[in-house]
């Protein structure tokens, strides 16, 4: 399948027979940003120090601040009301004038959330692999509906929903309609146990044997016709192990070919980023918005907005595979969210890291090049609450412009550890001074000294030695006055994934696998002890392998600390759940003696692993 047609095919998958191609729809998304009815405010998020503002649109200056705790990850606007998801809090908070409220959820946290209709949303809990349908008028969830894969990403077009799945490289669609028939419940134990309603569609926006589509983290949708626009990052992660070692890291391109390269689906979808040194450098697709025959893509890791000409609802040209470009905008470090004038022509973008907003505008004088534009007006929000050293780590850890780390803007270390966490990717690695192996990417939040050593093998006591091996090595980089200590702090400060609420039920069945998992003859405990439950130690565990390249004689026991979060698990992925890790994978109990245990006694050992 030629470059570009794949995505043509996902739309064609999802077009809706019954809804002509011309209907116009109305569109809702989930952004960083968003802008009033009116247009005259911005609403952002700001998660570093737990607020969302009002900012004004025309002058940027701050409005109004609220207080918001839990990391408010992403909002949308529902009437008179400001939804906003939590990253770090089992809640959804509707903000009204003079009003606001949490209401529950059965999730750790929520990435996105959608309006159904001018009453109920969908709130996407992507470490929790479900959706929550949530009431605002009453103040309820109402159900919960599985989608494995990490749903970090949602839109809703008229009657049809979409769902990414950012680990497994999907987009689901489901009916409006599916949904909110599902009902209420109000049996607190019933929603938590999520409903499997299969998808009207699920298709995958990848299909090449060992290339993955990672981090689909932003979704929208046409207002004209409907159809789904998201972006991606393609992954070489396991395509061709024949490479030669000199070949094997990740930041050089050789003939046009990048193995990470973002991808866009759309109308006009296919490949829009060229590693060549000038302004069509793009790595790192965070957000995106959609107006009038424009696309807009924010792009976290080389701090650039590329706006894509889409009128024409053709794929990248024949001749060369990429989309048109209409600019390119340099903006301020971490672009994660856009709101667009109704035009297409004007967008504010929530610049993150820089704890900024900017104004970019088509129409503005530009370069030499009209493809390489300026921004109209920033404004800074105000101070972060985070310490110098972590903010600029944090910068260094997502940065794909310094050509210290990387030489050609393709490959960061969020790539692979997308806000400090891992992608749920297994990968081939081997280069001049990496030996073969086929490694699950482990969390990134672990770098810290209590936790060493680092890597499956156990194979490096500092994490800034393992810093800057990886940026030698996999990201091509020669390590130059980059501060990795800031990187490693950085690292250090991340938390593990928080776990969704216990129920009564489940707190009753973590209590008991607490009790087996202590258990002498069960010997949880042996290996993971302590407060984040690794002993620190090699051990013998694994059942072997036919591949040569994921064998692995003795694995380093990790933290179990958001275990529930880090599916799939071992070294290379092989089990797909935390059941399997203790009965499918756990052939002659050496990894634990679970195969004594009844059904019953392993439900209650995953409740309590889910609970950590």
């Amino acid at each position: 399948m030629r470059r570009g047609a794949a995505a043509l095919a996902v739309l064609a998958l999802l077009r809706c027979a019954s809804e002509p191609a011309a209907a116009v729809v109305d569109v809702s998304a989930s952004s960083s940003i968003a802008r009033s009815a009116d247009g005259a405010s911005l609403w952002v998020t700001s998660p570093d120090d737990d607020r969302v503002l009002r900012v004004d649109a025309d002058t940027l200056a701050v409005r109004e601040t609220f207080a918001v705790p839990g990391a408010p990850s992403a909002l949308v606007l529902v009437g008179d009301a400001v939804v906003v998801a939590l990253d770090r809090r089992a809640a959804v908070v509707v903000m009204r004038a003079g009003d606001m409220s949490a209401v529950p959820i059965p999730c750790g946290g929520s990435q996105a959330v959608v309006a159904l209709d001018a009453t109920r949303v969908l709130a996407a809990c992507a470490w929790d692999e479900r959706v929550a349908i949530v009431d605002i008028a009453r103040g309820a969830t109402l159900r919960t509906v599985v989608t494995e894969g990490r749903p970090t990403a949602a839109a809703r077009a008229g009657e049809r929903v979409f769902v990414s799945a950012s680990r497994t490289g999907r987009l689901r669609t489901w009916s409006r309609a599916r949904l909110l028939g599902l009902g209420a419940s109000t049996d607190v134990e019933a929603l938590d146990t999520p409903v499997q309603l299969e998808a009207d569609a699920d298709v995958a926006l990848e299909t090449t044997p060992g290339v993955a589509a990672s981090q689909v983290d932003a979704v929208a949708a046409m207002a004209l016709g409907g159809a789904p626009v998201a972006v991606w990052q393609r992954v070489e992660r396991d395509a061709d192990r024949s490479l030669p070692a000199d070949r094997g890291g990740y930041g050089s391109v050789h003939d046009d070919a990048p193995r990470i390269e973002p991808r866009v689906l759309a109308a006009c979808g296919g490949r829009y980023a060229r590693f060549d040194g000038g302004p069509s450098v793009a790595s790192g697709p965070s957000a995106l918005a959609w107006a009038a025959g424009r696309l807009w893509i924010a792009n976290r890791y080389t701090d650039t907005v590329v706006v894509l000409d889409c009128a024409a609802g053709e794929a990248g040209s024949p001749r060369t595979g990429f989309v048109p470009r209409l600019a390119t905008f340099r903006t301020g470090r971490g672009p994660r969210g856009i709101a667009l004038a109704p035009d297409g022509r004007r967008a504010w973008v929530d610049t993150g890291f820089d704890h900024a907003v900017e104004l970019l505008d088509l129409d503005a004088p530009a370069r030499t090049d009209p493809r390489d534009a300026t921004r109209s007006l920033r404004r800074d929000l105000g101070p972060l609450a985070p310490a110098a050293q972590l903010l600029a780590g944090r910068s260094l850890f997502h940065d794909a412009v310094n050509t210290h780390l990387t030489p050609s803007g393709v490959v960061t270390c969020a790539t692979c550890h997308p806000d400090g966490g891992d992608d749920g990717l297994t990968w081939f690695l081997h280069t001049t001074n990496v030996p073969r192996k086929l490694r699950r990417t482990p969390p990134a939040w672990g770098a810290r000294a209590e936790l060493a050593p680092f890597h499956w093998d156990g194979g490096f006591t500092d994490a800034e030695a393992l810093t800057r091996t990886t940026l030698a090595e996999l990201m091509g980089g020669d390590g130059l006055v980059v501060d990795t200590a800031a990187m490693v702090a950085w690292m250090a400060s991340v938390p593990p994934r928080p776990p969704r609420p216990l129920t009564p039920l489940r707190s009753a069945a973590a209590a008991r696998g607490q009790a087996l998992f202590a258990r002498a003859d069960v010997g949880c405990a042996t290996c993971h002890g302590g407060p984040d439950l690794p002993d620190r130690l090699r051990h013998a565990v694994l059942p072997a392998t036919s591949d040569a390249d994921a064998t692995l004689a003795e694995a380093d026991t990790p933290s179990l600390r958001g275990v529930h979060a880090r599916s799939p698990h071992l070294h290379d992925g092989r089990a797909a759940t935390l059941r399997d890790v203790l009965t499918t994978q756990n052939a002659g109990d050496t990894h634990g003696h679970t195969s004594q245990l009844a059904a019953a006694d392993v439900d209650d050992l995953v409740v309590y692993l889910e609970s950590l």
